[in-house]
């Protein structure tokens, strides 16, 4: 593999008809010198350094940019400047050649050439350079003026324009910190922002114009969530001490005062929002004890609190508030991991709020665009974790780019800001027999794998993953290539399971529809010739399939809210019987026991499927280690949390831990499987994720 040390050393050679200048990051084009970004030269010289040889989008993502901080939109937007600069055309590509959901290739022969050959750009005349920068005081100026003169709201874009704004997204700040939750200041002028890692941080103010930053806060805190008042003069922030203590502050910006906000009765969260009005703060706390978070209102003249949202327990938590910019509502998201959904109310009639009618998935906050909407909201609700426009009075989402963001904020020219996340997650192997055998690593990708399953016979693996772009299923030997199920491109597809003889995998698609509606269905697939059958009578809200081990039926778990009632088929083209069991936020089949988790409480319940005879399971599962857990004919294999957190084996039969090892799962999602002798683990571990802030000008 080529290094990004050697593209630097190499010296001028030429591609086709252009000459190109690693060190000065300039190419001559018909006699003209232009300056390349050093990034777009570093992709033309990873192009380059592999000429006619097919150069993976991953690959240039992590190598043109080493530290990863960037999604597909970047590497396209860079695709498209080198075209551009190059003179060159997808569609009868001389330079650059683009192969559809693979990558690209450099076409044009490469060659050295000799040194006395380059072309050199001579000066401009010194008297020149006069007028030059007259010209660019008179250009700053003007950009200045137009700053200041500009108007306190705008129309918001509508989705071409915005597609094209977040296209031409540039980094912001991109220190070895992570960097987290953006928000503009009242005028647009500056971006105040967390950066830290683990449990430290500081509150960064960023000019944009000018890139100037100061920064607030104790350095021994975790410091985040920055929200400016309505007048810039001061600032609220999120605060924890090393002891544990926590409130929400405001920060004085010219005379350093602090003052507490929100004590730590509730227990607030970081992500919350004030009015822009100034009148109110509303956080995410405990409103009932061993019930989900809700949302609560602080008036900022009084100190009184009121409580806005009572979320039952199959509801899920109230997350990430924001006000609208006329302080009358609150758009926030309530659900559980991946099944959040948009909800509204209005300030002043807060028993009225509702859900806004928006798909379901993994959600990362929002921000207004206009009084009236529309959101841009960070979600995977079509496929892909990428900026969203959803509608909140006519319904409906669509994509408009940014894949990786997270947590957007938009001022009122509609300039927007927003993390650029990149985590990644693979596969481990471990054997709980082999104390001493260090932990294997297998199908290594850049992006997210999680719910793995071993076959049957223990010979073969599933997963899902977004390797190769939109997450989907695949089947692996454990030293064989991963080969993708060729499903369809307009579904989500989670929570694959084998069936008892291992023909067929078991999995939800979900709809990618627009409208905001939300189809689950259930669906059966081949694995030796990917035919797909939809199993319709089981409805369109299926929250999981599993079949028991003998082939005999299947448990089906039909979606109510955020949690499920369990059904037992005797035959997947009848109707169910509905278990007498509670509703379950979670659930295993395995050895002829079924188990499950009810949302809000600890531990586990177990029956027979036989007799339906069940008993509880005092073990350390709640809602923080919901996904990470796993029963199998003899045992059930959870993600103790703790310090550090260990991968624990219950026996069954003898009531007890019969073994702990230090190697745990970390990633979201379902993340432990087990080869049926129980000789090898399969976890799912997240690396630590890289953090950067994006900033798109509206032109």
């Amino acid at each position: 593999m080529p290094e990004t040390r050697a593209w630097r050393e190499r010296p001028p050679f030429r591609i086709g008809e252009v000459e190109v200048r690693p060190a000065s990051n300039e190419i001559v084009v018909a006699g003209t010198v232009v300056r390349l970004k050093p990034r777009l030269m570093d992709v033309l010289l990873r192009l380059a350094a592999a000429p006619g040889e097919v150069v993976s989008r991953e690959t240039l993502l992590a190598e043109a940019w080493p530290r990863r901080m960037v999604n597909d939109d970047v590497l396209s937007r860079a695709i498209a400047d080198l075209r551009s600069t190059l003179r060159d055309d997808a569609r009868e590509a001389r330079f650059i050649e683009t192969l559809p959901k693979v990558g690209y290739r450099l076409i044009a022969a490469v060659s050295p050439i000799e040194e006395a050959a380059i072309t050199v750009a001579l000066p401009r005349p010194r008297e020149h350079r006069h007028w030059i920068a007259a010209a660019a005081a008179g250009a700053l100026a003007a950009v200045v003026l137009l700053y200041l003169l500009r108007p306190a709201t705008v129309a918001p874009p509508d989705r071409d324009e915005l597609t094209r704004q977040l296209a031409n997204a540039e980094p912001f700040s991109s220190d070895v910190d992570l960097e987290i939750a953006p928000r503009f200041s009242p005028d647009g002028a500056r971006i105040a922002f967390a950066a830290g890692v683990g449990r430290r941080s500081l509150i960064v103010l960023k000019e944009v114009r000018t890139g100037a930053r100061t920064t607030l806060g104790d350095p021994g805190d975790l410091n985040l969530s920055p929200v400016f008042f309505p007048h810039g003069k001061r600032l609220a922030f999120y605060r924890r001490t090393p002891a544990g203590d926590c409130e929400i502050v405001a920060y004085d910006l010219a005379t350093h005062v602090r003052e507490r906000l929100v004590d730590c009765t509730r227990r607030p969260q970081p992500r919350f929002d004030l009015s822009p009005d100034g009148k109110t703060l509303a956080y995410v706390g405990v409103v009932r004890p061993e019930f989900p978070a809700g949302l609560v209102a602080r008036s900022l003249a009084n100190g009184d609190e009121r409580v806005l949202t009572t979320p039952e327990p199959d509801s899920g938590d109230d997350l990430f508030p924001r006000f609208s910019p006329d302080s009358v509502r609150i758009a926030f998201f309530r659900g559980n991991d991946s099944h959040r959904e948009l909800w509204m109310l209005d300030i002043a009639n807060p028993e009225r709020a509702k859900a806004a009618g928006s798909p379901r998935g993994l959600v990362y906050g929002a921000a207004w665009l206009g009084t009236q909407g529309p959101l841009l909201v960070a979600a995977d609700w079509l496929g892909q974790r990428s900026l969203n426009v959803f509608d909140p009075l006519g319904g409906g989402a669509s994509s408009v780019g940014a894949r990786g963001a997270r947590f957007p904020d938009a001022d009122r020219a509609g300039n927007v800001v927003y993390e650029n996340a990149i985590y990644s997650a693979n596969l481990f192997m471990i054997e709980p027999g082999a104390p001493q055998a260090a932990p294997r690593e297998l199908w290594a990708s850049t992006r997210y794998t999680n719910q793995a399953e071993y076959s049957p016979d223990g010979a073969r693996v599933l997963f899902v993953s977004n390797r190769d772009g939109i997450a989907g299923i695949y089947v692996a030997a454990v030293d064989g290539k991963p080969e993708r199920l060729p499903l369809p491109d307009d579904y989500v597809y989670l929570r694959p399971h084998w069936s008892h003889d291992g023909t067929a995998i078991y999995a939800i698609r979900a709809s990618r529809r627009e409208d905001g509606g939300r189809v689950q269905q259930a669906i059966r697939i081949g694995v030796a010739d990917g035919k797909v059958e939809v199993l319709a009578r089981l409805g369109d809200n299926v929250f999981d399939v599993r079949q028991t081990s003998d082939g005999k039926q299947w448990i089906v778990g039909e979606l109510t809210g955020n949690t499920a009632r369990l059904l037992r088929h005797d035959r997947l083209d009848t109707p169910g019987q509905r278990l007498p069991l509670p509703l379950a936020s979670e659930y295993q089949v395995a050895g002829g026991r079924l188990a499950f988790q009810q949302p809000q409480l600890s531990g586990l319940t177990l029956c027979e499927l036989a007799t339906l005879k069940c008993e509880p399971l005092q073990l350390p599962i709640g809602e923080a280690n919901r996904f990470d857990w796993l029963l199998t004919a003899d045992a059930v294999w959870y993600l103790a949390l703790g310090s550090p957190n260990e991968l624990v084996r219950y026996d069954l039969g003898k009531r007890d831990v019969g073994w702990r090892g230090a190697f745990a799962p970390n990633a979201l999602g379902l993340s432990i499987a087990v080869r049926p002798d129980g000789g090898a683990v399969l976890v799912a571990r997240e690396a630590a994720p890289a953090i950067d802030l994006m900033y798109a000008p509206r032109r």
